[in-house]
């Protein structure tokens, strides 16, 4: 059993699932209400419920009285099995590819889905291991949009190469890099980013076409991982836009 909590989170899963699921609620205030009237509409069951049984369902976290139960998960609307089946149904002159190297909190990568979602990227690629992964916590923080983002887990010095040969530009984030602004991003660009501590790996590193920075004058010596992504995701679309 898994359960989401928050309602932008709540009402994603319910727009785009098509698995069975049980939303629990405390009452029929306004947005609890709204949120109902969705599930209802989406041949969801919906129970009302004391407020101690939704801390319970939720394992003591905050829930606002309204809690998802998902019986049997759906599927993403869009979903890759590989980075290579991703380039196989790929036939575009312009695309943007995240990596994430060693991003293990859920808090982070929830954030940066919510990014990635509202920049159209086209896929986002993990290594799995050591690795933050789809969870409640990550769905909570992305308000939902890993319901909607390609995520693949696969081996990422691997998935580089196959992004190469398919004309992919790669570009990692480097405090020792060149400026963002300064860089063509245009065409078919993949950005990797590592983890706040260590960065991308030294390997990864050298796979890469170019690193990147975000130029900066702050006291503090760099982003938090999820505000660099969102920044470096941006700056790739609005070259991709012509602006």
């Amino acid at each position: 059993m898994e359960v989401i909590t928050g309602f932008h989170a709540i009402e994603e899963y319910i727009k785009s699932s098509k698995g069975r699921s049980v939303l629990y609620i405390t009452g029929r205030n306004k947005r609890h209400a709204d949120i109902a009237l969705i599930a209802e509409k989406q041949g969801i069951k919906v129970v009302t419920a004391e407020q101690k049984e939704l801390d319970r369902l939720s394992g003591g976290s905050e829930n606002r009285g309204a809690v998802l139960v998902i019986q049997e998960k759906a599927l993403k609307k869009i979903k890759y099995t590989s980075v290579k089946n991703f380039l196989d149904n790929f036939d575009r002159e312009e695309s943007i590819v995240l990596l994430l190297d060693g991003i293990t909190d859920p808090h982070n990568f929830g954030a940066i889905l919510r990014s990635a979602d509202q920049l159209g990227i086209d896929l986002v690629i993990t290594p799995g291991r050591r690795s933050a992964s789809d969870s409640p916590t990550v769905r909570k923080t992305s308000a939902g949009a890993s319901e909607y983002v390609p995520v693949v887990e696969d081996n990422l010095a691997r998935s580089m190469d196959l992004l190469k040969k398919k004309g992919f530009w790669i570009f990692g984030a480097d405090m020792s890099g060149r400026d963002c602004w300064s860089l063509n991003l245009k065409g078919k660009t993949a950005l990797i980013l590592g983890s706040e501590g260590s960065g991308i790996s030294k390997l990864l590193a050298q796979k890469c076409d170019s690193l990147i920075k975000i130029p900066s004058s702050g006291r503090v010596d760099s982003f938090n991982v999820s505000v660099a992504a969102g920044i470096l995701m941006y700056e790739t679309v609005r070259q991709h836009n012509g602006k």
